[in-house]
C-alpha cells in the first residue's frame, strides 16, 4: 500500500469525523423531543432521497455493483450500531462509547487473522495508547468493569469487521452506493424498532420508561426537524468521506484516524457549548494524537525499508 494513499485515506476519514463530530453534538437538543429510532427513521427518509437525487444530478452510480456483498457489510455495520445504541439502555455512555472505539484493536487482530497483514510492534503500541487515551477522555475506571461491561465491546468488534468488509468486498463500489445502502439498512432497523415500540405501547405488553431509546412516535418541533435535516446532510458527507478513506488506505492504518472524532467532538463542545476540558482529558487527547503519529511513523518506516 502506497504511503501517500494511506495518508490520503487518513485525511478523508479525519475530515469525515470532523463533520460527524459537529452534527452529533446537536443530537443533545432533540433527545427530549423525539426518540432515537424516530430520529434514525426520519434521517433515513431524508438522506436516501437526497442521495439518489444528488447521484442522478452528478451522474454517479447510486446502486451497488454487488448488492449482496454491500448488503452483508451493511448488516454487520447496522448490527454494530444496534448493539451500540441498545447498550445505552443498560450501561453508562462512557462504557458504551469506549466499547465502540475499541474497533482499531479488532481491526488489527482481524487484519492479521483474515487478511494476512503483517503485525508491527509499533502499530500495537499505537493502538494501545489510543485506547488508553479513550478511557482517560471518557473517564472510565477499569476496576469498575464487569463481564457485562464487555457487551458494548461487541459493537467495536462488529464495527471493525464492517471496516474490513468495506476494504475487502466493496473496493470497487462507489462511496455513494455504500452510504445509500447503509442509510436504507438503518432506516429499516429504525422502522422495525419504532413499530415494536408502538405495538408495545398500544397493547401495554411491557412497562418501560420513556427515554431517548424508547420514546414512542411524536411530532417533532421545528428546531428538531432542522437539526435532523442538518444531521442527515452531515452524515451523508461524513459517511462518504469515511467510506472513501477506508477504500483508499490500508484498514489497520486509517482506522486509527477515527480517534479524531473524540478530539473534534470535545473541542466543538468546548468552543460552542462552554464544556470545560480538564487537564486529564487533555492528556488523554495527547495520547490519542500520539497513537496516530506513531502508526504513521510505523507505516513510513515499513514502506521505505
Amino acid at each position: 500500500m502506497n504511503l501517500n494513499e494511506n495518508f490520503k485515506g487518513g485525511l478523508l476519514i479525519t475530515s469525515g469525523m470532523l463533520i460527524l463530530a459537529i452534527t452529533d453534538n446537536y443530537v443533545r437538543f432533540i433527545s427530549e423531543d423525539i426518540g432515537l429510532w424516530q430520529f434514525h427513521l426520519i434521517r433515513s427518509l431524508i438522506a436516501v432521497p437526497a442521495m439518489i437525487l444528488f447521484a442522478n444530478l452528478r451522474s454517479y452510480d447510486f446502486w451497488p455493483k454487488n448488492l449482496k456483498l454491500v448488503a452483508l457489510r451493511t448488516a454487520i455495520l447496522v448490527l454494530a450500531m444496534f448493539i451500540y445504541f441498545g447498550s445505552l439502555a443498560f450501561f453508562p455512555i462512557s462504557q458504551v462509547a469506549a466499547g465502540l472505539f475499541t474497533s482499531p484493536i479488532f481491526v488489527i487482530i482481524f487484519s492479521v487473522l483474515f487478511l494476512g497483514e503483517r503485525l508491527y510492534f509499533s502499530r500495537i503500541v499505537a493502538v494501545f495508547l489510543g485506547t488508553v487515551g479513550i478511557f482517560i477522555v471518557l473517564g472510565i475506571n477499569v476496576l469498575d468493569l464487569s463481564f457485562l461491561s464487555f457487551i458494548p465491546i461487541a459493537s467495536g468488534a462488529f464495527y471493525a469487521l464492517a471496516s474490513l468488509a468495506l476494504r475487502r468486498w466493496c473496493y470497487n463500489e462507489t462511496a455513494t452506493s455504500i452510504m445509500l445502502i447503509f442509510f436504507l439498512g438503518m432506516g429499516i432497523v429504525a422502522a422495525i424498532m419504532t413499530f415494536l415500540i408502538e405495538v408495545n405501547q398500544f397493547f401495554e405488553i411491557f412497562m418501560i420508561s420513556k427515554t431517548f431509546l424508547t420514546f414512542p412516535l411524536k411530532i417533532p418541533s421545528e428546531q428538531t426537524f432542522y437539526i435532523i435535516i442538518g444531521h442527515a446532510i452531515g452524515s451523508i458527507l461524513g459517511g462518504i468521506l469515511i467510506t472513501a478513506g477506508y477504500q483508499k488506505g490500508e484498514t489497520s492504518f486509517v482506522s486509527v484516524f477515527e480517534y479524531s472524532f473524540l478530539l473534534f467532538a470535545t473541542l466543538w463542545a468546548y468552543m460552542f457549548f462552554a464544556e470545560f476540558i480538564s487537564s486529564i482529558v487533555l492528556f488523554g487527547m495527547i495520547l490519542i494524537v500520539t497513537s496516530g503519529f506513531l502508526i504513521s511513523l510505523s507505516e513510513k518506516k515499513n514502506n521505505f525499508s
